[in-house]
């Protein structure tokens, strides 16, 4: 499943196209980091195909929300992050 503009706009409930290129952008970044991560066998297992589009609407959503490169004293690693690119890292 390769996520769309569309997708993600309704995922994160944008109604206009202001940022459209912005989160095409973040959409092609997501993947390539996913990618680069784990590598691309993945591809071939529909489950994990649809773990990798959850984990990709959440690095889009995070990278949408936060537009910035300072890390927030306190933060927790994200366990479902890491859960799922351990997953996907396994084919």
């Amino acid at each position: 499943m390769e996520i769309t503009l569309d997708t993600v706009k309704h995922h994160m409930r944008i109604d206009n196209d202001d940022d459209d290129g912005y989160i095409e952008t973040l959409i092609e970044t997501s993947e390539i980091y996913i990618t680069s991560m784990v590598g691309d066998k993945y591809k071939k297992d529909k489950k994990a195909i649809k773990l990798a589009s959850i984990l990709q609407l959440k690095i889009i959503n995070d990278l949408y929300s936060s537009r910035g490169t300072e890390i927030q004293v306190g933060t927790k690693k994200d366990v479902i992050v890491t859960s799922i690119l351990d997953k996907l890292s396994n084919f």
